[in-house]
């Protein structure tokens, strides 16, 4: 059956001379299915869980068209060619990044585009048989940013992950992306032969879930897929935005849920996992320094990403030394909090230092408990975790007692 080729395409030109391209190729392997006039029409056709290609005008949507190519790229099976009005390196390689099969010149179409649409026809081949035992879907890219070291955000984000992965059925994955000094692996117990480091070095600029599976190390207790950091900092040098772009997309396709631990740094990998992101997550801390930096990211992402897409996590909602309540940081950053992580010190010092996350080693904990609550807003009702969730996470008078001899309230 032969694979249909849609055209979006913005003058006469263009379309004399795909058709004419078209005239030469062998019949039966490729249809001119239509043209395609508006950009919610061609949003409105990816919709179909069916093969297609689409040659796309550079400027079919103006400035708008490198986001429609992410758009319309979110379907696996969706392969686009851009046609440019003449040879633009800078602007190719931004459709590229996007998720464009394949750019070309008009002068090349008549040459380049048989062999483009039969790349394209590969791709199409490859992934339809990925999909047989996987059906297709979009996950829910969740990006953790701790605006001030220290305030937990690893081991949070870390514990939510095997939380996820190991008591609701969809597939979850975790990518390390403190590049210089991320602990994922060591909060796992793992030790790590492939690292994003590593794939960084086999990395030509295309990728695919084939390609990128033996670099996902499996956490056994969870069945947790796991993206890990350089194994040491120099390496971190070797990732690039356009590598995290690409992995981001292609476990998108491949995983319900993927949640992304970031370093302190905006460096440029953080932004482009925060511009990829459906929540971003900022976690902070019952402390002066802890909630100014909070403010002042919040005032900048507030600027770059719409605000229903930004959540706030308290960690160590309950220490009461710092003379700060959840309730004031609420009012101070103008911003509900979507989570409120108790301090357990030695739960989480004993996970840590065994490499066993509290969420299995110790599910009846508070710590683990409100991890069960945050996963529960995430997943919905099909997460089922192994204890009962109290609606509100309470501390006995014993423990209570211990932390204000210890001075923690």
């Amino acid at each position: 059956m032969p694979v249909p080729v849609f055209l979006a395409l913005i003058n006469e030109q263009e379309r004399l001379s795909v058709q004419k391209a078209f005239a030469e190729l062998k019949e039966g392997t490729f249809e001119l299915a239509g043209n395609v006039e508006t950009p919610d029409e061609l949003l409105r056709l990816v919709t179909k869980p069916t093969p297609m290609i689409i040659v796309l005008s550079a400027q079919f949507a103006g400035n708008a068209t490198v986001p429609l190519v992410e758009r319309l790229t979110a379907n696996p099976l969706v392969q686009i060619i851009v046609l440019l009005q003449q040879e633009d390196f800078s602007l190719a390689r931004q459709f590229i990044r996007a998720g464009a099969t394949d750019t070309l010149p008009l002068s090349q179409l008549p040459t380049e585009l048989p062999n483009s649409l039969n790349n394209a026809l590969r791709r199409i081949q490859k992934l339809s048989r990925e999909q047989i035992s996987r059906p297709f879907q979009v996950g829910r890219i969740i990006v953790f940013y701790g605006p001030k070291g220290g305030v937990g955000t690893s081991l949070l984000v870390t514990n939510l992950a095997v939380a996820l992965a190991a008591y609701q059925p969809e597939p979850v994955v975790l990518v390390d992306l403190n590049l210089q000094f991320g602990a994922v692996a060591t909060l796992l117990g793992l030790r790590p032969e492939a690292t994003i480091a590593s794939l960084a070095r086999r990395f030509q600029g295309e990728i695919d879930f084939e390609f990128l599976q033996p670099f996902l190390l499996r956490h056994e207790e969870s069945n947790l897929r796991v993206l890990a950091a350089p194994s040491r900092p120099e390496l971190s040098e070797l990732v690039t935005t356009f590598l995290v772009e690409r992995v981001l997309q292609v476990l998108r396709n491949n995983f319900a849920f993927i949640l992304v631990d970031t370093s302190t740094i905006l460096q440029d990998t953080t932004l482009a996992a925060l511009d990829l992101a459906d929540q971003i997550l900022i976690v902070t801390a019952l402390d002066l320094l802890a909630i100014r930096n909070a403010q002042l990211v919040l005032e900048m992402f507030r600027k770059l990403y719409p605000s229903d897409r930004l959540k706030l996590v308290l960690n160590r909602s309950n220490v009461r030394f710092s003379g700060l309540t959840p309730e004031q940081v609420e009012e101070f950053l103008n911003i509900p909090i979507l989570a409120q992580i108790p301090s357990d010190g030695q739960v989480a010092v004993t996970s840590v230092n065994e490499g066993v996350p509290f969420v299995l080693r110790a599910p009846n904990s508070l710590l683990a408990q409100s991890i069960f609550k945050l996963a529960a807003s995430i997943a919905g009702e099909q997460f089922s975790p192994p204890v009962p969730v109290a609606e509100e996470v309470r501390e006995g008078l014993l423990r209570r007692a211990l932390r204000f001899l210890l001075g923690e309230e």
